[in-house]
């Protein structure tokens, strides 16, 4: 019964995030329609919701328990947007119990997306899908025979087939089987299966660009079909009826009254702006009615619907009133007003999607390195023993893990592998921006995207389709470009949620007081000829307010211009993963935490000093046939082979190069016991020396203070003085002290008697990268503070902080104590001196009221700091994750990689400068659009609301209004595509 009961108060739930890729958005009034829609829903989770303009997508989460993909789908669309895909990134079971706490469970799981029920939940180990579209099936039977097959093949979980769709939907292990494997399988069954592709996806790097592709040629149509009406109306209206004289025969039959009111002019200007008003304006009704009812914000579209019906049913009033009271006097239309709004803001619409295209051209060309076929090699035996050789082409998305693929010079290598047969040049300046080619020979890695300049060679795929690196920089691009947004935009957000309710108020209050002021006599007559009605000379105020108010150029501000920042970061080996916050925040960055090993040196310490101090000790090491020092070589060797430290890798390396001079210790069997690793201290191990009378050992190995907590000491003969001056000295030269101590071992019923003795001392140097000293220079005279965390003893950091020219690091730190020294660094700030006279007016005000007259006035202020990690191992992710902004560098570990916000792809730390140069125009560049967006509506809006008229006696005709707004956005993403113009500096 109490299991039931606690069953019942525990609820699990599958909340999945997804990736929309939209079409149809403008403005940011168009963003907040998708979320003001989508908060409303029942099971998406609020938060989650964020709506990027710039590459049209939203990436939300929610509850399948209690919402689907369909019904969020139709959501979307009935506010009068296109869902064009809808990509799964990833689940997780939400618990909740009695109490309402939940529990989150990160789980891999398979999803359903099937739109007219929830998916459903299936545990997946690592497994991939490969859909199929399989030709010849046509019953049930085609079915179960290829599902029998195909279950039965190894490393495949499930199969589930469509008849209707004639879709075959498989999970199986990448590394077992591959859909080239499957595709075969299936074929030997008499059926003709190929790969599916499902059109735009966020997996292969087409979807932002084909969805920016697809709207280009949608908005160049629309523009085209109006310039059709737009033409004969500017010729009807500008030249034939004003510039021709009354005499002229055209204009007189022009102005021929079919009946008493109707011209022919306005028929003919009735039956061109019809069309355009409600068939090529149907979008913007549709976008506009549909943003208000459905989520309660009006758009851009809701503006331009408003104005241009305004002039429509203006025009339409004024024509038939005196037909109806059957007046000789034609009423005055502005039929071509409709007509020329729409035709511009097409004109405005295309002219963006082309600036905005060009956004993606970093994408664009990364996908273009990729070759999209490869030459797959098959490898037999025949009956001498000889190898037979099959070729054949295949495309590049057929290639699985294990196939030989063969690369001829001059051609790109087609994925992530290992050379398998030949040398070759290849150059690699794709990935690392160095221009000389890399020689490489059998076994070495090769990179997909790399070009091979020599000679033709064999390859073994490790890494293929999205796991690429090549995929892997795309995919990072293409976050960092949806990414989260920079704080910077969150006044344009607010503006922009209340700029078109504020300026349809602005624009009836503006038609009100200009008509007012003409009921009460207050306009001169000579100010209205043109027009001869008041009431269409205050619309037309009212109109121009409404169309040339534009929140588009507040909105792509910033997306574009971190779009464009970000592809030129990628360009230069920069990946920018936490796009516009990481962007900012490297911006305001004020402190950098290098961590030492890998990322201040290459991470490949050498053993450069050795002491043995193990040739008298009390210790019985020698067997028949070795000495003391190559066997205590051979335990260190065994045992440091079971670490990934570097430290741990360079004495295996040491020890395995002596003992190959030194045969005679191979035939010493040595045996280790339960080694144990203490993070950021050393290794411990029992060892077992197999001679003529067996002797264990406890074996210690690591810094000076891990051989103190095990009561290691040097042994008699060696005198403190004399251990103390070696290691003094190789920490004045920055070396990594490692020591070695034995003990004898006793079981766990005996006390220890006698302590252990340090019988070995390493002198451990890493080089320091080329450029790190550079680095840190220009670092230092941006004003940035630089700090050096290191596992170090303290004379050892201030050895190498002093070679790299680091006034400020911390010495002795573990890695789980990095975090903390991070925390540290933000929570103790920065000291600022300022010395300008005019840094602070009311100081300088102060100072004058004081009598304290001075030219340089000191302001001292204390802030937060922001600080940066760079680091590139396991052990630093805590202190990534810590920071403000988590940096990781070439070759690091996956783990790193993942808590980072910025990757810097090549193997040189100037790349920080050329982060914080490109961060400093990026944000300097938003706030010029900023500025521009603000000062063009500030000014524009009283401008066509009729400011300057008593003045100029010039109205803004609502056509020009229309041809100022396109002009404003088209220039803010003119401006942010100025950011390709940026040259990295020469170091």
């Amino acid at each position: 019964m109490d299991e039931k009961i606690l069953e019942s108060s525990v609820s699990d739930s599958l909340i999945v995030k997804v990736n929309i890729s939209l079409s149809g958005l403008s403005c940011m009034s168009c963003v907040y329609s998708i979320e003001n829609a989508l908060r409303r829903l029942r099971g998406v989770i609020a938060p989650s919701i964020h709506v990027f303009l710039s590459t049209s997508n939203a990436k939300l989460e929610f509850d399948t328990s209690i919402i689907n993909v369909g019904h969020i789908k139709n959501v979307i669309q009935d506010a009068g947007y296109n869902v064009e895909n809808i990509v799964v990134e990833g689940s997780y079971i939400n618990t909740i119990d009695a109490n309402n706490n939940t529990m989150d469970e990160a789980k891999n799981i398979a999803i359903d997306m099937n739109e007219n029920s929830p998916p459903k939940a299936q545990k997946t180990q690592g497994n991939d899908t490969t859909i199929l579209a399989i030709g010849g099936m046509s019953c049930a039977s085609c079915i179960n025979s290829i599902q029998s097959a195909v279950e039965l093949l190894p490393g495949v979980t499930s199969i589930n087939i469509n008849l209707l769709t004639t879709q075959a939907s498989i999970k199986h292990d990448q590394n077992l089987i591959g859909p080239r494997d499957l595709i075969n399988k299936i074929e030997e069954l008499g059926f003709e299966p190929q790969l599916y592709t499902k059109g735009p996806s966020n997996n292969n790097g087409n979807s932002i660009r084909q969805r920016a592709e697809k709207e280009q040629k949608k908005m160049m149509k629309r523009f085209l079909v109006s310039l059709i009406f737009a033409v004969p109306t500017f010729f009807i209206t500008m030249i034939f009826m004003m510039a021709l004289p009354e005499s002229n025969s055209i204009r007189m039959g022009l102005e021929y009254q079919i009946i008493p009111g109707l011209e022919v002019n306005t028929l003919i200007l009735f039956i061109f702006a019809t069309p355009v008003q409600f068939i090529l304006g149907y979008p913007f009704y549709i976008k506009g009615i549909r943003s208000i009812w459905y989520s309660r914000q009006a758009n851009m579209d809701t503006l331009v619907a408003v104005g241009t019906t305004v002039a429509y049913i203006g025009s339409l009033f004024n024509v038939l009133i005196p037909i109806a009271q059957r007046r000789s006097e034609p009423g005055q239309q502005f039929f071509e007003t409709s007509i020329f709004l729409i035709t511009f803001i097409y004109l405005g619409r295309w002219l963006e999607s082309r600036a905005k295209g060009k956004t993606f051209e970093t994408i664009t060309k990364l996908m273009e390195l990729q070759p999209e076929n490869a030459t797959l090699l098959t490898i037999t035996l025949d009956e001498n023993k000889n190898e037979v050789i099959e070729e054949r082409e295949i495309g590049l998305e057929l290639v699985q893990i294990g196939d030989i693929l063969k690369v001829n010079a001059g051609a790109r290598i087609p994925c992530d592998g290992k050379i398998f047969r030949g040398t070759a040049s290849l150059d690699e300046s794709m990935l690392t921006g160095e221009s000389i080619p890399v020689t490489k020979h059998e076994g070495d890695d090769v990179i997909a995207a790399t070009i091979n300049l020599s000679s033709s060679i064999w390859i073994k795929a490790t890494r293929v389709g999205s796991d690429t690196t090549i995929s892997r920089i795309i995919d990072l691009v293409q976050q960092a470009q949806s990414g989260k947004k920079a704080p910077i935009e969150s006044l344009a957000d607010k503006i922009a949620q209340v700029f078109v309710p504020v300026v349809i108020s602005i624009s009836i209050l503006d038609f009100i007081l200009w008509i007012s002021l003409n009921a009460t006599g207050k306009i001169p007559s000579d100010w209205i000829p043109e027009y001869g009605n008041p009431v269409i000379f205050s619309l037309f105020f009212s109109i121009s307010v409404m169309v040339i108010a534009c929140p588009c150029a507040m909105g792509l501000a910033s997306p574009t211009a971190i779009m464009v920042g970000t592809g030129v970061a990628a360009n230069h080996g920069i990946l920018i993963k936490g796009g516009g916050e990481a962007i900012e925040t490297a911006f305001r960055l004020d402190t950098i935490a290098f961590d030492k090993t890998g990322t201040l040196t290459y991470g490949k310490p050498q053993v450069v000093g050795s002491n043995f101090l193990c040739e008298k000790s009390n210790f019985n090491l020698e067997s028949e046939d070795s000495r003391n020092d190559l066997l205590l070589l051979k335990i260190i060797g065994l045992l440091e082979s079971s670490s990934d430290h570097p430290l741990s890798k360079a004495l295996t390396q040491y020890a395995d190069e002596i003992l190959l001079k030194n045969e005679r210790i191979t035939n010493t069997h040595i045996t280790l016991d339960s080694v144990k690793e203490v993070t950021g201290k050393g290794l411990v191990t029992t060892v077992t020396i197999h001679s003529t009378v067996p002797s264990v050992y406890d074996v210690f190995i690591g810094n000076e203070e891990w051989l103190k907590e095990n009561d290691c000491v040097y042994p008699p003969y060696v005198t403190q003085e004399q251990a103390n001056k070696t290691l003094l000295d190789w920490k004045k030269l920055g070396y990594s002290i490692v020591l070695v101590g034995l003990s004898h071992h006793f079981s766990k019923n005996k006390q220890k008697i006698d302590p252990g003795y340090i019988l070995v001392q390493f002198g451990i140097a890493d080089t320091p990268r080329p450029d790190a000293a550079k680095t840190i220079k220009l670092l230092k005279s941006h004003g940035i503070q630089v700090w050096m965390i290191t596992g170090d003893n303290q004379i050892t950091a201030k050895a190498i902080a002093s070679k790299l020219g680091i006034e400020n690091f911390f010495a002795q730190v573990t890695p789980e104590r990095k975090a903390e020294k991070i925390k540290w660094l933000q929570q103790h700030g920065r000291t600022i001196t300022h010395r300008n006279k005019y840094f602070n007016f009311f100081s300088s005000i102060k100072a004058m009221f004081q009598n304290e007259i001075s030219h340089d006035i000191e302001t001292v202020t204390q802030k937060k700091a922001i600080v940066a990690m760079i680091g590139d191992g396991i052990n630093d992710s805590p202190a990534l994750a810590q920071s403000d902004l988590p940096i990781s560098i070439a070759n690091a570990t996956d783990v790193a990689i993942e808590s980072s916000s910025v990757i810097l792809t090549r193997a040189t730390l100037t790349s920080l400068i050329t982060l914080l140069l490109l961060s400093r125009k990026i944000i300097w560049r938003i706030r010029l659009n900023f500025l521009w967006a603000y000062i063009y509506n500030s000014l524009a809006i009283p401008i066509a609301a009729g400011a300057l008229f008593p003045l100029t006696k010039f109205g803004m005709r609502p056509e020009l209004a229309s041809l100022a707004m396109v002009c404003s956005s088209v220039s803010v993403v003119l401006s942010s595509l100025l950011l390709n113009r940026f040259k990295e500096p020469k170091y």
